[in-house]
């Protein structure tokens, strides 16, 4: 028999708020910055490209906000999120004198939001954060997620943590400085998640012309604003169902996500993640339609929107034994299954649970396919001869 007087139960809940902004001249940024980092010892975290475009008007707004903060510029990029990056955020929080009810401000993309998360889970056993996601992947993505990681060895992410913001800020007019390649990498977590949770959503990149969106996110259209909107809302509806992963392993959110990680990897992060995704969402089409669990016309529905927004479907070290062994490795991961997010329409999915689900041959007939299908993609798009996509 248990003796309750010596045991300890806990529960950890958190909630946190993504606020949309206009510009970063709305006066409702004014409230948010008061609400969140004003009167609190403060450190921003951001990245080089970042330092130089928003540095003065961003720092600007923090001022005028009552808000003095200390301000730190890191190289993050998937090739440097190890640990030693995120004791440099530690160590400037130190000579900061950030205390117990500081705040560190990741102003950046996925991976700044990345470190600073784990950073300030870190940081006297926990401190406030906020995000403030500067390319489209941060902000109906990573900059949502409740997760900190660094990469260790080969393993992308394998250590990390949940430690869930205060409060994000979503600028979508920021974007307007991406490369024609972040603007494409995020249009892969857009496609993602629209896939299995906003069908909506996905008709409007689906109907859209070739390239049509990404120039519009460039331009700051006000219709790309309310599909980055419907982005955040079905990725926060999915994560909210099990958001610290305690009810199982099956989650929307990991479509895209199961060859992607060690494809990246396995070309030294030299192919961004969002290129990444695209290729497993393709395989993963093609994979569903040779199990009979999707349909022709909606495997055609997907691999099409890839590529109306550019995206690749195959990439030459997805091999046989890349996949085999990436699914091992995600069964370690999630529970002693594969668990791999597959459409069985637009709106639906299911989970595949282990490779002896798939017909002897399948796999390499889909790569034959997916290695015409880019041929055939490279072919009409010049740009993507120049991009090698």
């Amino acid at each position: 028999m248990i003796d309750r007087q010596l045991a300890l139960y806990s529960s950890y809940e958190h909630s946190f708020v993504a606020e949309v902004f206009g510009d970063l001249l709305d006066s409702r940024l004014d409230l948010w910055i008061q609400r969140h980092i004003a009167r609190r010892t403060a450190l921003v975290v951001t990245t080089p490209t970042v330092n130089r475009i928003y540095r003065e008007p961003i720092l600007k707004r923090l001022q005028q906000a009552g808000c003095q903060p200390r301000w730190i510029v890191k190289d993050c990029y998937e090739g440097s999120k190890v640990m030693e990056l995120v004791l440099g955020v530690c160590e400037a929080a130190v000579q900061a004198n950030i205390d117990r009810g500081g705040v560190l401000i990741a102003l950046g993309g996925g991976v700044c939001s990345d470190i600073v998360t784990l950073a300030s889970s870190l940081l006297r056993r926990g401190i406030s954060h906020v995000r403030i996601p500067t390319t489209l992947i941060g902000q109906i993505d990573a900059g949502i997620g409740l997760k900190g990681g660094v990469n260790f060895g080969v393993h992308k992410n394998y250590l990390g943590c949940f430690y869930p913001p205060d409060a994000v800020a979503i600028i979508p007019s920021i974007l307007k400085t991406l490369s024609a390649d972040g603007v494409r990498q995020g249009l892969a977590e857009m496609i993602k998640v629209a896939c299995t949770s906003d069908t909506t959503l996905f008709k409007n990149l689906e109907t859209a012309r070739p390239g049509e969106i990404e120039a519009q996110i460039k331009s700051g259209h006000a219709q790309t604003n309310d599909m980055i909107r419907r982005a955040i809302c079905a990725m926060i509806a999915e994560l909210s169902k099990n958001p610290f992963e305690r009810k199982g392993y099956e989650r929307a959110v990991d479509f895209g996500h199961t060859l992607a990680h060690p494809l990246e990897a396995s070309t030294g992060y030299t192919l961004h993640h969002g290129m990444a995704v695209a290729v497993d969402l393709a395989f993963s089409a093609l994979l569903s339609r040779g199990l009979g669990w999707l349909d022709a016309r909606s495997c055609e529905r997907i691999i099409g929107t890839l590529r109306s927004c550019r995206l690749p479907l195959w990439h030459e070290n997805v091999t046989e034994q890349l996949i085999h062994d990436a699914f091992m490795t995600n069964a370690k991961h999630r529970g002693g299954e594969i668990n791999m997010t597959l459409p069985t329409g637009i709106g639906t999915y299911a989970f595949l649970k282990n490779e002896k689900q798939c017909p002897s041959g399948l796999i390499t007939v889909i790569l034959n396919e997916l290695r015409q299908r880019q041929k055939e993609a490279t072919a009409a798009q010049p740009e993507a001869r120049r991009t090698g996509f």
